[in-house]
């Protein structure tokens, strides 16, 4: 038996038509991560979780111009768009993928976790994680740069996917949690 958790830490990212709590969710996409080893999950397997959803239909914001943005990027980030996955279900489907006791990662304090907690309660569906294990991927980056200097933001993937855009910020969370602990 070995005393090494396994690990419980999700980068989650979110494509979506606003910028407020309420918008409505192109897509979903989370890998596992653990960011003492550097260990991310591969695209297409257990450890990602992904869902393109029907965002039209959900009840919740569109900003025209975010619309209006998504038309100018490019023919693979906005094949999300012609998503058909449910909200509700795809938010249950996550609830069942997240490991116990999920420490959560979004791209900023306000963004992705706020959006999810937001159609969560729209949904009348548990927050699937405890509020003291939601973290933010700006603050660590702040602190690398603060410390380190810049950071080489070539992304990884198609930019504007949400597994691609999940699975390159574990990474460079990695990356950063080690050279800042392990200088």
């Amino acid at each position: 038996m070995s005393n090494v958790p396994a690990p419980n830490h999700v980068m989650i990212d979110l494509e979506t038509m606003a910028i407020q709590p309420e918008a409505a969710i192109v897509s979903i996409g989370a890998v596992v991560f653990d960011p003492r080893t550097g260990k991310v999950g591969n695209e297409g397997t257990k450890q990602t979780f992904y869902s393109e959803l029907e965002w039209e239909f959900q009840g919740r914001l569109i900003d025209p111009s975010t619309e209006a943005w998504w038309l100018k990027q490019s023919k693979h980030a906005r094949n999300a768009l012609n998503g058909l996955d449910d909200l509700g279900e795809s938010l249950v489907s996550l609830v069942n993928w997240l490991p116990q006791d999920a420490k959560v990662w979004g791209n900023g304090s306000i963004f992705d976790i706020a959006m999810l907690e937001h159609a969560y309660r729209q949904l009348d569906i548990d927050i699937p994680w405890k509020f003291w294990n939601v973290r933010d991927c700006r603050t660590i980056k702040d602190l690398y740069e603060s410390s380190r200097g810049g950071w080489d933001k070539k992304a990884g993937g198609n930019a504007h996917n949400a597994l691609h855009d999940a699975i390159y910020q574990a990474q460079y969370i990695s990356t950063m949690w080690n050279k800042i602990l392990k200088p």
